[in-house]
């Protein structure tokens, strides 16, 4: 009996160098599609060094300010968004260097806490307009847009002007101070621009946060670099994403003018692969 010890606890230890060689088997193969993305991410930027690069110079602040304003949109979706949306509306109107904007923030009629706050905000801004979503919320957030995208066209003809771009944020965004100036530099040329989204610096211990941090720092900076290089599709990330004028226009004549899809919930990124399939193009502006 006490022979039999000494060979249960080798079987055991057989038993783990087998599972280790097949977990190991199985994380190599799982990490393929991360090594061919990090392998084509280096190589492209390799190719740019030597090439772009040294051809071009980088974009200058100056180039910003040279370029002429052109009317730009600012939408916003807001459900029971009350204890954040002025703070959010104030920090943009104080920090944006630029002048022709207008900001749009779609509410719904049974919210009635942020349609107090936007409305005292619009009371002290001139370029913030509220948008009444005409029926009960919550829906989907691609709804909210499609009637901001209404009042937006609606806008644009009574006051006798032409947005070059429509930018969608969330209200808990904090926008760079250039982010108008750099789209304004980029319209009409690109039909979908995006910039990458970064979170507030957090404490060290905010593990769940860190994590989420980290996967979209890597998602913005790497991963949607090289889909474009491969595909040429630049998916919404949901904010800092500026659509052209023509974009929003011919997704509105094919879709009964509700250019974002309420069939998904994930209709940023079926917008920037509809633009694809109509020719457009769209970068991910890093």
């Amino acid at each position: 009996m006490q022979l039999y010890w000494p060979y249960l606890l080798a079987e055991y230890y057989r038993f783990l160098e087998y599972g280790t060689v097949v977990v190991a088997v199985i994380i190599l193969v799982s990490c393929i599609d991360d090594l061919f993305i990090d392998a084509v991410f280096y190589l492209r930027a390799i190719k740019r060094y030597f090439t772009v690069r040294r051809r071009y110079q980088p974009l200058t602040t100056q180039q910003l300010y040279n370029r002429p304003e052109q009317h730009i949109a600012i939408m916003v979706p807001a459900w029971l968004e009350y204890d954040v949306i002025a703070a959010m509306i104030e920090g943009m109107v104080k920090t944006l260097d630029y002048r022709n904007y207008t900001v749009f923030v779609g509410t719904y009629q049974n919210d009635a806490a942020t349609i107090a706050e936007v409305e005292r905000m619009r009371r002290r801004y001139r370029q913030l307009v509220r948008v009444e979503v005409p029926h009960d919320g919550p829906t989907c957030k691609a709804d909210c847009l499609n009637w901001v995208i209404q009042a937006i066209f609606a806008h644009e003809k009574s006051h006798g002007i032409s947005f070059a771009g429509t930018i969608l944020h969330d209200s808990e965004d904090v926008l760079h101070p250039l982010e108008l100036r750099f789209f304004n530099y980029l319209l009409p040329r690109i039909d979908l621009i995006q910039i990458p989204v970064n979170s507030l610096e957090r404490n060290w211990y905010d593990l769940v946060a860190g994590v989420y941090m980290d996967e979209f720092a890597e998602w913005h900076g790497k991963d949607i670099v090289v889909r474009e290089a491969l595909s040429g599709v630049v998916p919404s990330a949901g904010v800092g994403t500026c659509f052209s004028r023509k974009a929003l226009l011919t997704l509105s004549e094919e879709s009964d003018n509700q250019p974002f899809n309420t069939q998904t919930l994930t209709e940023d990124y079926d917008i920037g692969v509809r633009l694809a399939e109509h020719g457009m193009r769209s970068i991910m502006a890093v």
